[in-house]
């Protein structure tokens, strides 16, 4: 291996020792860099500070240049080409879906839209490095990093269509009180319209448009977020937490877990436990 690659492969194992936390991180990729395929797990919001780099999102390339930023959003494939003219050095903040409370959901239309990353968000992003940086520090809190994602989101609200519902909008208040409150009972888009003011159709609606999902979807990730909470917190068994969250049994929390943590409920815990 050359010196070169080696010292690629280095900094792509460094980048990946932080892809199962919340926070912050700082990379620079020498000429010709390159990252990926890989499958994005989180939210992650990534800005370019010198040198230039190509993102393909699902096979479309996008371009960003030094100042600008874009968010990338779970469950889509992701490949990096880095400027073969110049080294380039880029910082990113991610947030694990389960950490993102529903009724602060991105809006789906903001991801995957290069945009110039406004001040604000390059200030947080210094913070949360330094307080990475520095052992005597506390880890940057998840309220940092999403209050980071939403002002690089908030800049973006005039170039976004009108029509996009705001966390204002009172059903999807009154949807996200339903969720609040689930537990181990069964529910369903119906019961769920009801409790929020609105049909089912208009529900759908407004959770595609703000939330990029439907609304069951928007239920089953709450429940994988709740049978998180219960394994980092308690040493309740896999069927305890899949009964007491509404789950079928183990098997289907296990399923679903994997689907948006990118790891089995047990590892999870393993992994959780051992941070603490």
């Amino acid at each position: 291996m050359s010196a070169n690659s080696k010292k690629i492969s280095e900094i792509h194992h460094r980048a990946e020792r932080f892809s199962g936390t919340s926070g912050f991180g700082i990379v620079t990729y020498r000429k010709g860099g390159r990252h990926g395929p890989r499958l994005q797990t989180n939210h992650q919001l990534v800005v370019v500070h010198r040198g230039q780099v190509m993102v393909k999102i699902d096979g479309v390339p996008l371009d960003l240049h030094p100042g600008m930023g874009l968010l990338l959003a779970p469950g889509h494939w992701e490949e990096f080409q880095f400027s073969r003219q110049t080294e380039t050095r880029h910082s990113w903040c991610q947030l694990l879906p389960g950490d993102l409370p529903v009724s602060m959901t991105f809006p789906a239309l903001a991801t995957h839209q290069p945009s110039k990353c406004p001040a604000v968000t390059i200030a947080l992003i210094k913070l949360g490095l330094s307080t990475r940086a520095d052992p005597s520090q506390p880890r940057p809190t998840v309220s940092l990093v999403i209050a980071t994602i939403w002002a690089f989101v908030a800049s973006m609200q005039d170039r976004l269509p009108k029509n996009v519902p705001t966390l204002r909008t009172p059903a999807l208040g009154r949807f996200q009180n339903a969720l609040e409150s689930l537990g181990s009972e069964k529910t369903s888009l119906t019961a769920v319209a009801k409790q929020a003011g609105v049909s089912r159709g208009h529900l759908t609606k407004l959770t595609n448009d703000h939330m990029g999902m439907t609304p069951m979807e928007v239920v089953w990730r709450t429940r994988v977020r709740n049978a998180a909470q219960l394994l980092g917190e308690t040493g309740l068994s896999l069927a305890e937490v899949a009964y007491q969250t509404g789950f079928s049994d183990a098997y289907h929390l296990s399923r679903r877990f994997k689907q948006q943590f990118g790891q089995a409920p047990r590892d999870w815990r393993r992994q959780n436990w051992l941070a603490k």
